[in-house]
């Protein structure tokens, strides 16, 4: 398994430990535990003592198991709680109610092996050992999550062990049927706690090292950093640590302006900045608050091309967003269009296959390796073939490149300079202008729409960006382009799309999608992100053809013009923030697994020692 597999595996466990019931639910879950082993614990005490009051009995064990899961988790929660953190109440009494499953378990295995043997010797030590063990899960989980002191930490998870032993005493003197607490009681809970401590603090500054080593940043922090944002959505935590190993880049970025007569129509922006990593963080959500910005701003219609781009361009932060914008609004202003326009012309190159639109002395090329699956096309290969179409067709002066990003699988990979597909893809593009660059220009009309009231919401995989149509209409002949404001697309669904808007007597059919991650980890029950398609296709279908119609309602005769920029200086993830985070994530998840397991067993075998012999 590749380490972005093991990043991927590891945010699924992530999810799965944290999917936890109502907090409604999880307070009935425990609270009907503790009825269950109460119950258990009276029937094993009344058999072996033939025939006493069972009642009383449950009484006595409903108070020993009742008191820590109750006023224990209480005090717990009055220690580490913090205002917006992720460790709420919820999430505190799930984490016991995991936890004290050790506890009961050996409470009751402790009862079953006492009423067949006929003493009293093993119950009262398998309740010590399991909260032994219960300390052991709940330390963990709230050194995990806490956003306190690791002392504080320490002491409010001591609350459930230490209120046991609260109650445990007057029950010893007066309870006629719950085990008398050991002598050695207290000594062996306080030697469990101590040992169980050390090794959660060893686990964690284990699974540190990594991150500490390669970027200088604390693994635990980084944890918690990820809860903010994956379970409270709070962006800022994650924002601040990841800007804090972040490199300093200049990333392109290309406006293509429709203008009809003095008005501007539609500005499409060709973003090099890569719309990741998930959920609002970074510049997940930037394509859509660059539409609302020309939208607002110019009265035109917003649109997000998606450039060739990887994770190493993700924004650490939103602070660069001003930048982004004002960058935007500069080549508005300088962009010159040209009412005579070249293509579209399709070129099928092999595994991709190019769009190429010219105005003036620049193209746009629209690329897509439909029906094979590719993740993104890296900045570096679109640089390349930029400069490979420039060498082969001097008379160009700027190459925009989109990548349409139309077809996702569980296999597909991005490409990366050096790999066999990168040199496909640049030979392709250069192929395509090559051979498209003296298609006749014409005058053209232009057709924009963009449809917001579709039903549609980013568990569906569409963003708030929703879903536009490009039509440009020439010689008689109708192309289209369907812009989705989501993460790629299900397998297949290009052509359904295809297949509608040719129905409907479009010569030419591109559908693109501007890579949001908005989409993606949108919640802890949905697995990774929906590519466009794949949740409620019919829908978005119609969306689309709504879309369309309605873009075809507003064609006009237009004229259309590229202007090519750079934001310099942005903040973003780059290799350190992207490649070596990932390569430390997955070595963490590998020491946590080794080193964690054996000294949770290591522990674990050591507290039943302890349980039996003191």
């Amino acid at each position: 398994m590749g380490e972005k597999a093991k990043v991927k595996e590891i945010a699924r466990l992530y999810s799965k430990v944290w999917q936890l019931p109502s907090f409604r639910g999880i307070v009935l879950r425990l609270g009907l535990s503790v009825i269950a082993v109460s119950t258990v614990l009276s029937l094993l005490k009344t058999i072996s003592l033939l025939g006493w009051n069972a009642l009383t009995a449950f009484v006595e064990y409903a108070l020993l198991f009742g008191v820590p899961t109750s006023v224990g988790v209480g005090l717990l929660y009055l220690i580490i709680r913090e205002p917006g953190a992720p460790l709420d109440l919820r999430r505190t009494v799930g984490s016991v109610l995991f936890a004290v499953i050790f506890w009961f378990v050996m409470a009751v295995l402790g009862g079953v092996v006492d009423t067949l043997v006929g003493i009293a010797y093993f119950e009262a030590r398998f309740i010590l050992l399991g909260m032994g063990m219960a300390y052991f899960a709940l330390s963990f989980l709230i050194t995990g999550l806490s956003e306190r002191h690791p002392l504080r930490n320490f002491l409010g998870s001591l609350m459930p062990p230490l209120t046991l032993l609260v109650s445990w005493i007057p029950l010893t003197w007066q309870g006629a049927f719950v085990p008398q607490l050991p002598q050695s009681g207290l000594a062996m809970m306080t030697i469990m706690v101590i040992v169980d401590a050390l090794a959660v603090n060893y686990i964690f500054s284990a699974v540190s090292r990594p991150f500490e080593r390669d970027l200088g940043i604390s693994g635990p922090g980084l944890l918690r950093a990820f809860g903010h944002a994956y379970l409270v959505d709070n962006p800022i935590p994650f924002e601040r640590m990841m800007t804090r190993i972040a490199v300093e880049q200049d990333v392109p970025i290309e406006v293509l302006v429709v203008r009809s007569g003095d008005e501007i129509v539609a500005v499409a922006v060709t973003l090099y900045v890569h719309p990741g990593p998930f959920r609002d963080i970074g510049s997940s959500a930037l394509p859509s608050v660059i539409i609302n910005h020309i939208e607002e701003k110019y009265g035109a219609i917003g649109l997000v091309f998606h450039g060739t781009c990887t994770h190493h361009q993700n924004l650490t932060s939103k602070d660069d967003f001003p930048r982004v914008l004002a960058e935007i609004d500069r080549l508005i202003a300088n962009a010159e269009t040209h009412s005579e326009v070249g293509g579209p012309v399709w070129s099928d190159e092999g595994k991709f296959k190019v769009w190429t639109i010219f105005s003036g002395d620049d193209v746009l090329a629209i690329t897509t390796s439909y029906p094979h699956f590719t993740d993104d096309i890296s900045l570096e290969v679109g640089k390349q073939a930029a400069a490979l179409v420039r060498q082969r067709v001097p008379s160009i002066r700027g190459v925009c490149i989109v990548d349409a990003h139309n077809c996702i699988g569980e296999d597909a990979v991005s490409v990366m300079p050096g790999d066999p597909d990168a040199e496909e893809y640049v030979a392709s593009v250069a192929s395509a202008v090559f051979g498209a660059v003296n298609a006749p220009r014409r005058p053209v009309e232009v057709g924009v729409y963009r449809l917001t009231d579709h039903g549609l919401t980013i568990t569906d995989g569409i963003g708030p960006g929703g879903i536009a149509a490009f039509i440009i209409k020439s010689a008689g002949n109708e192309s289209v382009v369907v812009v989705v404001d989501g993460n790629n697309a299900e397998p297949g669904y290009r052509d359904r799309v295809v297949g509608l808007l040719k129905g409907q007597g479009f010569a030419n059919v591109e559908m693109v999608t501007t890579d949001t991650h908005i989409v993606n980890a949108v919640s802890l029950s949905h697995k990774g992100y929906p590519p466009v398609g794949r949740e409620r296709p019919d829908d978005v279908l119609d969306a689309i053809g709504i879309a369309v119609t309605k873009a075809r309602e507003s064609i006009r005769p237009a004229s259309i013009g590229l202007e090519f920029g750079e934001v310099r200086g942005v903040k973003t993830f780059g290799e350190r923030g992207f490649d070596t985070l990932t390569l430390d994530v997955a070595e963490a998840a590998s020491i946590a697994k080794r080193t964690g397991l054996g000294l949770a067993g290591g522990t674990a075998l050591l507290l039943i020692l302890l349980s039996l012999l003191l």
